[in-house]
């Protein structure tokens, strides 16, 4: 039952195998020292506005970024049975539709929007929304969590081995890709 139910993916760490807030962070500090004011002005703001003012600064190239590429075919396979996938991310909507737009996979693309951080219990809120009969939700870390306790199954993408241990423990888990040291 679980595997006919929407997935919804997330990014940072699960679809790819990289940070973009981070990586975005550490170009716009690196272009000029001083940058970091700028960037804790507008941190006070908030993570989702500081993420928005460096997407529009540095727009996401999808096409170079470091694809999970044992999930990706999975859910180009998920896709092609039919299932409905969402891309649900804490990142800035401007980049998560580059990546939307570049992979051709997703029905959905939900994002953080410079007012909202789409983290841990605000994006469980949103999935819980958009999928009112209920989805499965596919990530890595231990923001993940309240988003896993709000599906009614996991996918545990590249997490670490604590993670997917309690991942198993308290949840049912469709799928587990494990994390590959090599990447």
């Amino acid at each position: 039952m679980a595997a006919k139910l929407p997935l919804a993916v997330d990014l940072d760490g699960t679809l790819i195998n990289a940070d973009l807030f981070r990586r975005a962070m550490l170009r716009f500090c690196s272009a000029a020292p001083w940058n970091v004011f700028m960037l804790l002005a507008w941190l006070t703001r908030g993570r989702a506005y500081a993420k928005q003012r460096l997407t529009r600064l540095y727009p996401v190239d999808a096409a170079t970024l470091p694809y999970n590429s044992a999930f990706v075919a999975w859910l180009r396979e998920e896709r092609t049975a039919g299932r409905v996938i969402a891309l649900a991310t804490a990142f800035d909507q401007g980049g998560a539709d580059a990546v939307a737009a570049h992979l051709g996979l997703f029905d959905h693309v939900f994002a953080s929007d410079g007012r909202a951080n789409l983290k841990s219990a605000k994006k469980a809120g949103r999935l819980r929304r958009a999928f009112p009969d209920g989805f499965v939700y596919a990530g890595n870390e231990r923001a993940d969590l309240k988003v896993w306790a709000a599906a009614k199954a996991a996918v545990v993408v590249n997490a670490s081995p604590g993670l997917e241990r309690e991942a198993a423990r308290r949840f049912e888990v469709e799928r587990v890709f494990p994390r590959d040291e090599r990447a």
